[in-house]
């Protein structure tokens, strides 16, 4: 019988198929739910949405969400919204709410560096108001 201590390494060493996958990072999300939301732009966000359409959705499988890169930080009212809504009209309800590329600010977001609140911050406000203006 192994001993408590290699018990614990194999336990650490399974991990889900969801924490295998690049593209997740936990710091991450933690700075995006540190973030203004980005339909209200209320501060902090307190909630991350996995976007589920456009190129997110190659990424996901039976019972397993995108990556962490295709994450936005929501408020939690709005993200519940959302959620109500279904995928398949979350890219209307999105734009309705004046967030027009939700995919480019994922994307944004997942590349900018230092990966800080105060950056992903300076993102989140440029890019709605270069959205805004069109």
């Amino acid at each position: 019988r192994p001993s408590l201590i290699d018990r614990e390494e194999a336990k650490r060493r399974r991990e889900s198929a969801q924490e295998r996958r690049k593209g997740n990072d936990e710091r991450h999300l933690a700075i995006l739910r540190l973030c203004p939301c980005a339909i209200s732009l209320t501060m902090p966000a307190g909630e991350v949405h996995h976007l589920k359409t456009g190129p997110a959705a190659k990424e996901r499988g039976m019972g397993m969400r995108a990556t962490d890169r295709w994450g936005i930080p929501l408020a939690h009212d709005i993200h519940m919204d959302l959620e109500s809504h279904g995928s398949r009209r979350e890219y209307e309800f999105l734009a309705a709410r004046g967030l027009y590329d939700p995919y480019g600010l994922a994307q944004a977001l997942w590349e900018a560096w230092p990966k800080t609140v105060e950056t992903y911050t300076k993102i989140i406000l440029a890019y709605r108001e270069v959205r805004v203006r069109i």
